[in-house]
């Protein structure tokens, strides 16, 4: 799933390629993947033609005035009183196609980061909504598993947007300080260190892969409970979230999985990981093998030397 660094990347990519772009169509090949309302989607959702006509006929004509991000969610301002919620969940993705790129590819992309992984022309198979613009550019969202979606809200609605009322802090904020972050984490004692950093409602963004790094760079393992930290462990937590995320979003990002950039190029951060998908490989630092445990479903991924 795309985390923090990734979803931030789409969002500034986006945000200067939209901006003032007028939609022209909507082109919806997945009807359940968009909905209209502020209501929380369930994973399984029902197709609906209406839903679909009025999801067009909305966005028809509008223009971009801006794309930014609140946790993992995109936030689509129209020139009307509408605004377009995004979530990638755990593969979507955007392409934005216009002439030059599309004259640089031949308008094929590499969707999955697989070297192997065939060039795929859009629309693709997995392309599920299309918006095309006057100037014959296109954004395409692309979804394997058609967990994500495409909500339109009246601006009068955003405040009943259940995900905005559920999110705790960003961890870039200034108001982020190591209080807030030692009070959110020691609310869950008995949790494990890792799955609370992937808690959205403790700190939002954070997920399997920068949870690892994060643990990495502060020497505490992913399965220590929270209550048995101490007091310098969750500082040298803390000190480490801010730093490595915005390296990941220099570096645009980690292209695992599915995730690719906006222009259908990898994002760098991958070459900087010390733990995440290293099982088996020797550490940077130490040259121990890479460990891995299971929690909750989620692999946590560890140098046994290097952290306690």
């Amino acid at each position: 799933m795309p985390e923090l660094p990734e979803v931030e990347t789409v969002a500034r990519e986006l945000g200067r390629k939209l901006k003032g772009r007028k939609i022209v169509s909507v082109e919806v090949r997945a009807p359940k993947i968009i909905s209209i309302g502020p209501a929380t989607l369930p994973p399984v959702r029902a197709a609906s033609p209406a839903a679909v006509a009025r999801f067009k006929k909305i966005a028809v004509g509008q223009k971009f005035v801006s794309v930014r991000r609140r946790a993992k969610l995109l936030i689509f301002d129209l020139s009307g009183p509408w605004t377009m919620l995004v979530h990638l969940k755990m593969t979507g993705q955007f392409i934005f196609e216009d002439v030059r790129l599309r004259k640089m590819t031949g308008g094929k992309y590499r969707l999955l980061n697989k070297a192997a992984a065939p060039k795929l022309q859009l629309p693709a198979r997995h392309t599920h909504v299309v918006f095309r613009f006057s100037d014959k550019s296109a954004l395409y969202f692309n979804d394997v598993r058609k967990f994500g979606y495409l909500k339109l809200v009246h601006d009068n609605e955003l405040g009943q947007v259940r995900e905005f009322s559920e999110y705790g802090p960003e961890p870039l904020d200034k108001k982020f300080t190591l209080q807030v972050f030692v009070d959110r984490v020691s609310a869950r004692p008995k949790a494990k260190i890792k799955q609370v950093l992937m808690d959205n409602k403790v700190v939002v963004g954070i997920g399997n892969i920068y949870s690892d790094e994060i643990l990495f760079h502060a020497g505490v393992r992913p399965a220590r409970e929270v209550a048995k930290l101490s007091a310098q462990e969750l500082a040298k937590i803390y000190r480490h979230i801010r730093p490595i995320l915005q390296k990941a979003i220099q570096a645009k990002g980690s292209s695992v999985g599915d995730f690719v950039r906006t222009d259908g190029s990898w994002g760098r951060m991958g070459k900087f990981h010390y733990v995440y998908g290293r099982k088996g490989q020797k550490c940077k630092k130490c040259g121990s093998i890479i460990q891995a445990i299971k929690l909750g479903g989620r692999t946590g991924s560890f140098c046994p030397q290097c952290q306690a």
